[in-house]
């Protein structure tokens, strides 16, 4: 089931047999192929699932600011990138289907303002913050507030999602910031 990881590795070993003495490595090859294989399927998915069922512009506006605002905040990754991008396009297809009251928009915006004020940027992986944290928490925190002024649905239930994501429940809720 981890057909993302298997191609890029193969892709990887196919570059590093046509340029053996090449500077970068297999393993740094397939870590920055999986990433952008995992891009690409992710919009391709949504794109066409979301054409499929009348929602496209909903769908990509889901996936775009769940992307964008997931590229400051962090987050909680799966173990399968597979499984990540089959989640990401179930939960950006589902998203434009949801109706919010414009009470619900604005409960459901401070409550993901709060969450993110309290944890973002949480990037499960790091040791260390890095010298961007308060510049990627204060990215977060403008992009929820904007929606208080757009009140899109879709982007405020991509907000919500994005922002459970960094709650420290995962792996232990353990914050390995030292």
């Amino acid at each position: 089931m981890r057909m993302l990881e298997a191609l890029s590795r193969r892709i990887a070993a196919e570059i590093k047999k046509a340029d053996p003495d090449g500077p970068t490595s297999v393993e740094v090859m397939e870590y920055a192929l999986a990433i952008k294989l995992t891009e690409i399927s992710t919009i391709f998915f949504v794109s066409i699932t979301g054409w499929l069922t009348g929602h496209f512009f909903g769908s990509l506006l889901a996936l775009g600011s769940l992307m964008l605002i997931r590229r400051f905040s962090g987050g909680i990754h799966f173990s399968n990138l597979t499984l990540c991008v089959f989640f990401t396009t179930i939960v950006c297809i589902i998203i434009p289907f949801i109706t919010l009251s414009l009470s619900a928009i604005l409960i459901t915006n401070v409550c993901s303002l709060l969450m993110l004020i309290a944890y973002a940027p949480n990037h499960f992986i790091y040791i260390h913050k890095t010298k961007n944290h308060s510049y990627y928490k204060l990215i977060c925190i403008f992009m929820c507030l904007l929606n208080f002024f757009i009140q899109s649905p879709i982007i405020c239930l991509s907000l919500a999602i994005q922002s459970f994501s960094i709650l420290p429940l995962w792996r232990g809720g353990e914050r390995k910031w030292i």
